[in-house]
């Protein structure tokens, strides 16, 4: 098992899991924030987001990131993950439907909605630790990384 499966054992594919998600500031300084992701297949994250969000424009300036997650079972703790990757910001249809959960309706109309966009990162590294180091890290890189 690489990092990328284990990614995908843990949170799942197309269910959505909280993150943390860091971006570069205009002043290079990170910004992180909690963010909502669904994983697909290849370990692509889909993170909805409003349009003129902070995390939007720090991306279209800087498509560097960082994501956070991983197990969030405090009795019996497993694997996080170190997600480096780089985003796109999309309002496509495709990647709006391939984002949305009924959740989203607290905020957006539909899919459609003009306000409505998804950050799309691609990771090139993910690296899984085992909480407490019961076991060795295991990592996948992309392979054009």
């Amino acid at each position: 098992m690489d990092g990328r499966e284990a990614l995908l054992e843990t949170v799942g594919v197309g269910t959505p899991f909280l993150c943390s998600l860091a971006t570069v500031g205009e002043d290079g300084e990170p910004a992180v924030r909690f963010v909502r992701a669904k994983a697909d297949l290849d370990g692509t994250l889909r993170i909805p987001t409003f349009v003129g969000t902070g995390k939007v424009s720090q991306i279209r300036a800087d498509a560097r990131v960082h994501v956070t997650c991983g197990d969030t079972d405090a009795e019996s703790p497993g694997t996080y993950f170190q997600i480096a990757g780089i985003a796109e910001i999309s309002t496509e249809p495709t990647e709006r439907e391939a984002a949305w959960t009924p959740r989203l309706e607290k905020w957006f109309s539909g899919p459609a909605d003009e306000n409505y966009a998804v950050v799309t990162v691609r990771p090139h590294l993910i690296v899984a630790l085992p909480i407490g180091r019961t076991g060795e890290p295991l990592f996948w890189r992309a392979e054009s990384a």
